[in-house]
This record gives structure tokens, sequence and C-alpha cells, in this order.
């Protein structure tokens, strides 16, 4: 096979398990291309019900897919062309009586390439690592699903923006320093939303929340500079290590910090949380 060249593998499996009264025709389907000079990848994943795992590759490949669904509900959807590829699945909605919970999704990306990732994901879990990843941007968008990112190794690139979207469930974000953003934002959230912020954060950032119903960890690095505005109503603030000045809530020796994180926070009937975790 030629150098760039995609492949696609689709195995048939007869997994006639009688749910509801319906037998489940499970397929699953494997496409991968190489890394062939390509200056970025814009990645666009559609997933409805399942499970979502995203992991970094070699810098010598540029995607794997690997698609597991029923073949009696969905089509399956991996389409790459000039630096855009788009995975996942036709037909977003899991359908009463029949189990969803062998669907699943692993996608893994290339270490060599730019990358701009646009990311949705509905009912189920997502288990997403882009530790080593040269993310631009990325916009992550979750319906009633336990989510978790983390960023294990540091970003080589300049991210702009990270937005994440959250819906009745639990939203964790771990190691966002090595994300290297210098904007990231989150709305929604009716669960458990953590931010972490460890990791070598090498920029100045912002970050934007607005939550309805549900509690707020924000964990952040002893030495950063850390500044926090609130506005909501009947809002629990646990501002340990933070001094209030006016209307914003400051860490000590913020002005002489080399980094610092400027937090927006506009959450009701909820709790905000400050950990302060070593680096």
């Amino acid at each position: 096979m030629y150098k760039g060249a995609t492949l696609l593998i689709a195995l048939a499996m007869a997994t006639a398990a009688p749910v509801a009264g319906h037998a489940q025709d499970w397929r699953t389907i494997t496409s991968l291309r190489q890394y062939n000079g390509e200056e970025e990848l814009h990645v666009n994943v559609r997933y409805g019900a399942g499970t979502l795992r995203i992991t970094p590759g070699t810098e010598t490949s540029l995607y794997r897919s690997t698609l597991r669904y029923d073949a009696d509900l969905f089509k399956p959807l991996t389409r790459y062309d000039a630096g855009q590829l788009e995975v996942g699945i036709d037909g977003t909605k899991a359908v009463k009586g029949r189990n969803m919970r062998p669907a699943r999704l692993d996608l893994t990306l290339g270490t060599a390439v730019p990358l701009n990732l646009d990311l949705k994901f509905g009912a189920g879990e997502a288990e997403l690592d882009l530790g080593g990843l040269r993310v631009r941007e990325i916009a992550l968008s979750t319906g009633a699903s336990h989510t978790s990112i983390r960023a294990t190794r540091a970003n080589p690139a300049l991210c702009e923006e990270a937005r994440f979207e959250v819906g009745a469930a639990s939203f964790q974000a771990h190691q966002l320093g090595n994300l290297n953003c210098q904007e990231y934002s989150l709305t929604g959230g009716v669960g458990e939303v953590v931010l972490d912020f460890t990791g070598d954060l090498r920029t100045n950032a912002s970050v934007n929340v607005e939550m309805g119903l549900g509690s707020l960890t924000l964990r952040i690095p002893r030495g950063l500079g850390l500044s926090v505005r609130r506005s909501g109503v009947l809002t629990a603030f646990d501002s340990e290590g933070l001094v209030k000045r006016g209307n914003v809530y400051e860490s000590v020796g913020y002005d002489r910090s080399p980094r610092k994180l400027n937090v927006d926070i506009d959450a009701a009937l909820g709790a905000i949380r400050v950990q302060w975790v070593d680096k």
C-alpha cells in the first residue's frame, strides 16, 4: 500500500443477542491513514451513544479510527478529504429497547500534525487523552455522559481556545495546563464539574464559566497567579487562599506571578471550590 493511502477494514460480527425482542447486528469498521506532511487536520466527530475514546498516536500516523456500531440502526461515517476528517455514525439517538453499551469509537490521532478538534458526544462515556497532540483549537459538546479529559503531556503548539459545552452529567478535565490554551470556556453543567489546571502552563490564560445546577471545583497549582470574578445567586464559594479586592478574589502575590489564570464565573444554585495542589 502506497504511503498516505487510506485503509478500510470492515468486520461484520454476528451478535444476535435478543434485546427487547430484537436481534442486533454489531459490526466493526477500521480506518487509518499515514501522515504525509499535512499542514493541519480538522477532526469532526459526531457520536450519539456508547463509549468514545481518543488517544495520541505516533508521528508517522495521521489517524486511526475503529468504530463498533449496530448496523440495524446506524450507518458508519469515516470520511477524509484534504485535511478534513469526519468520524461517527449517521443517527445520534439511542432507540428504546436497544442495548447501546457495546457501541464504541476509538480514535487515535498523530502527534506531528496541528489539530482543530470539533467533538460532539451524546450519552455514555467519553475518555480523551490529548497529551502530546498539537491542538490549536478544541470544541467539545457532551450530553448525558461521564466525560474525562486529560493532557498527560505538554502540547508542542499554542492552543488558542478550548470550548466545553456540558450536559447533565459528570465532566472532569485534568492537566489543562499542558493543553497550553489562551482561552477556556465552559457552559451548561447540571452535575459535578472539575477543571484542573495543573501541568506546564506556558501562557497567561482566561477562563469563562457559565453553570446552572451543580458544583465546580478549580484545581490550581501553587505558584500560579489566580483571580476569580463571580456572579450569580445562591452560590456557595470556598475562597480559601484568595484575598477579596473589590468584586474580585486574588491569590496572594498575584501581581508578581509569572503566569496568571483569570477566571470569570456566572453560576446559580451551586457550589464553587478552589483547591490548591502541589505541582
